[in-house]
């Protein structure tokens, strides 16, 4: 009996440290993330785009825009692209096979001519059947604008088709289902300019649902009020926004959304591009294998560029600036989101068992010893460490077992401490700073800017920890059921589409911006 006692509190014991430790890594997280956030929304202020737009050191840049399925958004997107404030712009866009109206809707919209182009397939793809070129006016800083149509092969085998006909030595990966704001470039890419190790950045994504959205460009942010989106909101400014700071500055990342991020070109080609079963990269093949592919492309790419840099001892390394600079529709019922979070969940399994050789490995330096086992022990092995922990809890009721002191000390580190993270995520973000002695309001890392928005965006980050999140772990360990089975569905969702003409079905031409 004694010894079944003994068991008893080392399960409590084992439990509540759990807790203490993810929550207080992420409070780290935030005392990080704080300096750099503080830093970059007050240089605002003064950041000199005039002279990175007129200075010849500025190369041009390639925008990628896979597209699947996507009539419904594809030309707002693309007006978002025509509207973006970067001295020289390529443009491509790569439609993967789709099977709605996705190439009818860019003739249309763009005037597209068939053409050949010069395709050096550097990173082999599924087939490339016919090229495209505008001829509606644009833009004179958009030098070329170029449309690919191709067989079925993935948003990643997409990306690497765009990367093929991409003539620039840079290129940004957007979705087509996303908004990119105007000088979204300029402040991503000044990080370049001033750090030449860098070889990838991304940005913060920002969640477009109910906001008012015109010809590509969103003229007004709204809180949306489905409480799905608020939910989602905290999760990104927490997770994303300040979670991904933090492991910049700590060159510890590992992801960088696909909704966004730039990256060097010549370096992605020689790690083999994104990873796709047509894909026969030596580097590529010699990481993960052969014939292999992912549904979490942005992720393992980025491990791979990571593993890349401490194998070969390069001094590059990837950062991450926390600016709202694409804005993304979210799911909005929860049966659609456990569609969504299924897929990170298996992508990241598929990335870990990949690379598991960096695990631990000292040579691997912090990605090897800290970045790779943080998102192994919480990320992966999270949900079913909290569940079970939940589950402890009227377990030990049960067996008439139950610690009080137990019960108190679980719900103050599991629930209390975890809405105290949440909470200050929020207040950080809305937190005010002066970009100039004119700024009397100040600038915020959210676009959310009245008080009762932020009220709301309060109360959301307390009441996701008290049934929302526990949801969420929940559908992550069905991933990991999900994927000893098998499974290899992307389980793309609807799109709603970002204007009310949208959702009638009608199709803006496009404006010369």
């Amino acid at each position: 009996m004694i010894e079944l006692e003994t068991c008893y509190r080392l399960i409590e014991y084992f439990f509540i440290s759990y807790f203490i430790l993810f929550n207080s890594i992420n409070l780290f997280f935030l005392v990080v993330a704080f300096y750099d956030v503080r830093r970059l929304v007050i240089s605002r202020g003064y950041e000199g785009f005039d002279i990175a737009m007129k200075s010849p050191l500025t190369p041009p840049l390639t925008i990628i825009v896979p597209a699947y399925n996507e009539d419904k958004t594809i030309v707002d997107s693309i007006q978002s692209l025509l509207k973006l404030t970067f001295p020289r712009l390529e443009i491509v866009i790569v439609n993967d096979g789709s099977k709605d109206r996705t190439m009818d809707v860019l003739k249309k919209a763009f005037d597209l001519k068939r053409v050949d182009i010069n395709y050096v397939e550097r990173i082999t793809t599924a087939p490339v059947t016919s090229y495209y070129v505008s001829r509606a006016e644009l833009p004179e800083y958009i030098n070329r604008f170029v449309v690919i149509d191709k067989g079925n092969g993935g948003k990643a085998d997409a990306l690497n088709a765009g990367i093929n006909a991409s003539f620039c030595p840079y290129f940004v990966s957007i979705d087509a289902d996303s908004i990119v704001d105007e000088a979204a470039l300029l402040q991503a890419f000044r990080s370049v300019l001033d750090q030449e190790d860098i070889v990838a950045v991304g940005g913060q994504v920002a969640i477009v649902n109910s906001s008012h959205v015109e010809q590509g460009k969103v003229i007004e942010p709204r809180l949306s009020g489905n409480w799905v989106v608020r939910f989602q909101i905290v999760e990104y400014i927490r997770s994303f926004s300040l979670g991904r700071t933090a492991l910049s500055r700590l060159r510890s990342i590992l992801i960088i959304s696909g909704v966004f991020g730039i990256f060097n070109k010549e370096f992605v080609q020689n790690i083999g591009g994104y990873l796709t079963k047509h894909v026969t990269s030596k580097i590529a093949t010699e990481y993960t294998g052969e014939k292999v592919e992912t549904v979490c492309e942005d992720m393992e790419i980025i491990v791979r560029m990571q593993r890349y840099i401490q194998e070969k001892q390069l001094n590059k390394r990837i950062a991450y600036v926390p600016h709202p600079l694409a804005w993304t529709e979210a799911p909005e019922d929860l049966a659609t989101l456990s569609k969504q979070r299924n897929r990170w969940q298996r992508g990241l399994i598929e990335t870990m068992l990949y690379h598991r050789r960096m695990l631990f490995n000292v040579h691997y330096g912090r990605i090897g010893m800290f970045a790779f086992p943080y998102f192994l022990i919480f990320e992966l092995l999270g949900a079913p460490i909290e569940l079970v922990g939940y589950i402890t809890l009227p377990l030990l009721f049960y067996l008439d077992n139950l610690n009080y002191t137990y019960l108190f000390l679980f719900t103050v580190v599991a629930i209390v401490y975890g809405i105290f993270i949440s909470v200050m995520s929020v207040v950080m973000s809305a937190w005010p700073h002066k970009t100039s002695e004119t700024d009397v309001m100040g600038k915020t890392l959210i676009y959310f800017n009245n008080s009762k928005d932020i009220m709301i965006l309060g109360i959301a980050a307390i009441l996701e920890n008290l049934g929302y999140r526990q949801l969420t772990i929940w559908w992550r360990i069905k991933a990991v059921a999900d994927f000893f089975k098998g499974k290899k569905d992307w389980d793309k969702f609807e799109r709603k589409g970002f204007s009310e003409d949208k959702q009638t079905g009608e199709q803006n031409k496009v404006v010369s911006a």
